[in-house]
């Protein structure tokens, strides 16, 4: 970390560092003139001993003139060191406060953005860093909040940032025209907006998620650029309305609906190559023979028909009779050994 630090040590102290130069230069040249006795190459010498207040005592000055400067030029270095110290040690405390109170620029690139920090938040961060490697930068309005989300994970892996995530400059301090998925967390609908806005200028070619409190804004934010909205009041009341009268269909999409739990279910999504295509019948036989998993649904890009995403249609149950072409999606069931075995046959990772 402290060689990150030396660029910074080097513009903020060069003109002290030229000032001590020059100073141990230019009292060489004169103690050299005045004493007359000694070597150019030893009056320099002398110069910097004196000046770092170590004093060997190998050359000394004989003259009054001699002697006034090394006064004068034992107090100058006192003074300079002083203050080329106190400028270092206090680059490198600015520094680190900065990580400590969230205040540093990420560097993070193709990573997620969270903006915004709450309950729904915590459980976003949980769920995507069960993927290895995935890097999260997370913008906060409350600074508390810094240490309770860097707990969540690694430097490597977590990048909490204190500030407004509707101002531009915040958001650029997360990296935001690096980043392939945003996703808008605040609990203020109009913050939202403002915020996907801003990122649709800044990242172009991000996937922007927003959460909302009202489902009558979803026309709105989709004007505003925005790929998917989610209602969690909304998804929440189905969840509850099932568990009244299914109450297994509930358990059962709360288990395949997160991946923190291990060795439980999971719904993922897998990209098709020209090596596994076919018809329904013929792709989902041959992944559940080779690796287990129960392929539950089809997502064609730019297709016609089926529940309409941005640029790509989901078809859930697919007919057996439809064709499966190389770029499509297939949508898979099942648990995380069984899932290390899709990546393996099909050669692709989880998601987009």
């Amino acid at each position: 970390m402290i060689f990150i630090r030396i660029p910074k040590m080097v513009r903020a102290t060069y003109k002290g560092l030229i000032l001590l130069i020059g100073l141990a230069l230019f009292s060489g040249a004169l103690f050299y003139i005045l004493e007359g006795e000694h070597s150019l190459r030893e009056s320099l010498y002398w110069a910097v001993i004196t000046m770092t207040t170590v004093g060997y005592g190998d050359i000394t000055p004989a003259t009054i003139g001699g002697q006034i400067i090394s006064v004068i030029l034992a107090c100058f270095g006192i003074l300079l060191y002083g203050y080329l110290g106190a400028m270092i040690v206090s680059i490198i405390m600015e520094s680190s406060l900065s990580g400590v109170f969230g205040m540093n620029k990420a560097k993070y690139k193709n990573h997620f953005v969270i903006c915004g920090w709450n309950s729904l938040s915590d459980v976003v961060l949980s769920e995507l860093l069960t993927e290895k490697d995935r890097q999260i930068a997370v913008i906060t309005e409350e600074q508390d909040d810094i240490v309770l989300i860097k707990r969540m994970g690694d430097p490597k892996t977590v990048f909490p940032i204190y500030g407004d995530p509707s101002k531009q400059d915040i958001l650029e301090q997360a990296n935001i025209n690096e980043a392939s998925v945003v996703i808008l967390s605040t609990a203020d609908d109009s913050k939202n907006l403002i915020t996907a806005l801003h990122i649709r200028e800044l990242a172009p070619q991000a996937r922007i998620i927003v959460r909302t409190n009202r489902a009558e804004l979803k026309k709105t934010m989709k004007i505003a650029g925005v790929t998917y909205v989610v209602t969690p009041d909304v998804m929440a009341g189905r969840l509850i309305a099932s568990a009244a009268f299914e109450p297994e269909v509930a358990n059962f999409i709360e288990d395949v609906t997160s991946a923190t739990d291990v060795g439980g279910f999971d719904i993922r999504q897998h990209l098709i190559s020209e090596k596994h295509t076919g018809t329904v019948l013929e792709v989902s036989r041959k992944i559940k023979e080779k690796t287990k998993t129960t392929l539950i649904g089809i997502a064609k890009k730019k297709a016609v028909g089926g529940i309409t995403g941005l640029k790509w249609d989901v078809f859930p149950n697919p007919d057996d009779n439809m064709k499966v072409k190389a770029g499509d999606m297939v949508i898979l069931l099942g648990n995380d050994e069984q899932f290390k075995k899709v990546e393996d046959y099909l050669g692709s990772n989880q998601g987009r």
